[in-house]
């Protein structure tokens, strides 16, 4: 019996059976029945293939809206870095975290922050003896899935660290307990702020034995345009960041692994690409390397199946954003 709680999931009434989803779910999945397509839940991972290429619209993710939070007392947002590459011309986050509190959030924690610490966290973890190398990043929910569906000899590979969105969450609620002891855990609202689905499958169902500390997920697209209504370039916000190139650079591929100062890596994005460098692995194919990180949404995060801006669009404007900060608050 599947008790896995998937966030992407089919409309029926907007399938046409096109097949076109079938030919590029990675994991065969999908197939046509009765003139529309049907998900095996046993076989899909939440990767939002599917999503990107139906014409019909018929798939969609599904994740919590803003008003789910009515219920807390204490609402932290935790914005992913893809978040800052959605908007043109930002030359500051400090206007998109103000904005994020200007909308109802009574704090914010950057999950770029968390990113630093897991970047120096992994130059020491690397220098371990004794780990099975090649180390295999274990930010990507969807990539962690795959593996434990079809390559689970590689599961031993997989880096043993929290991802960075939970490592913030944990962060983030321990400051609000210290700051604010009055404040029980069930009034606390910790909101991740996601550009793919198959965060929203981790939060859902844990990883193991493990259950999350994020207790709602907000798409990107959903709250861009309720950023888009109170942020204002003419306004000073608060000098809220807390992260540098390092952090803001996890949303692309390559960003993870160039942390590390060390060359002998590979960086891999979209679902083909992982599955081929998966069977390489697989099959002990690929030598000579330490770190290997992988992104099932093409150009990395910001290729995220919930996102608004274009991903290539969105990468050069991190790029862009990268040059007014400084390498890393959190070394």
């Amino acid at each position: 019996m599947n008790t896995y709680e998937h966030s992407v999931l089919l409309d029926e009434s907007k399938c046409t059976g096109c097949t076109h989803c079938l030919k590029r779910c990675p994991t065969e999945a999908i197939r046509i029945r009765d003139g529309h397509a049907v998900i095996n839940p046993v076989r899909c991972i939440d990767c939002g293939e599917c999503i990107r290429h139906c014409p019909h619209q018929a798939k969609k993710a599904v994740c919590s809206k803003i008003s789910d939070m009515d219920r807390f007392k204490w609402k932290i947002a935790l914005p992913a870095p893809t978040l800052y590459g959605q908007f043109e011309d930002l030359e500051d986050v400090d206007y998109v975290l103000q904005g994020l509190k200007d909308i109802g959030f009574d704090d914010v924690y950057e999950v770029s922050k968390a990113a630093e610490l897991v970047s120096a966290y992994t130059r020491t973890y690397l220098k371990t003896v004794g780990i099975p190398k090649p180390v295999i990043n274990s930010a990507c929910p969807v990539v962690l899935r795959l593996i434990s569906l079809r390559y689970p000899t590689l599961k031993e590979h997989i880096m043993q660290l929290l991802p960075p969105m939970e490592i913030a969450a944990k962060l983030a609620l321990e400051r609000a307990q210290r700051e604010h002891p009055e404040l029980k855990r069930e009034d606390i609202c910790v909101c991740f702020i996601s550009p793919c689905p198959g965060k929203v499958s981790y939060v859902r169902n844990g990883f193991g034995d493990y259950q999350s500390e994020v207790d709602e997920v907000l798409s990107i697209s959903d709250i861009y345009f309720n950023l888009i209504n109170v942020m204002r370039r003419g306004k000073e916000p608060e000098n809220l960041s807390e992260s540098g190139m390092i952090g803001i650079s996890w949303a692309t591929t390559g960003g993870e692994a160039s942390a590390l100062f060390n060359d002998k890596y590979l960086a891999a994005d979209g679902i083909e690409n992982v599955n081929r460098v998966l069977e390489q692995l697989d099959n002990g194919n690929i030598a000579g390397l330490e770190f290997v990180e992988l992104n099932a949404c093409p150009g990395g995060c910001v290729g995220g199946a919930m996102v608004v801006e274009n991903p290539f669009v969105a990468k050069a404007r991190l790029q862009t954003l990268r040059r007014y900060l400084p390498v890393s608050q959190n070394l």
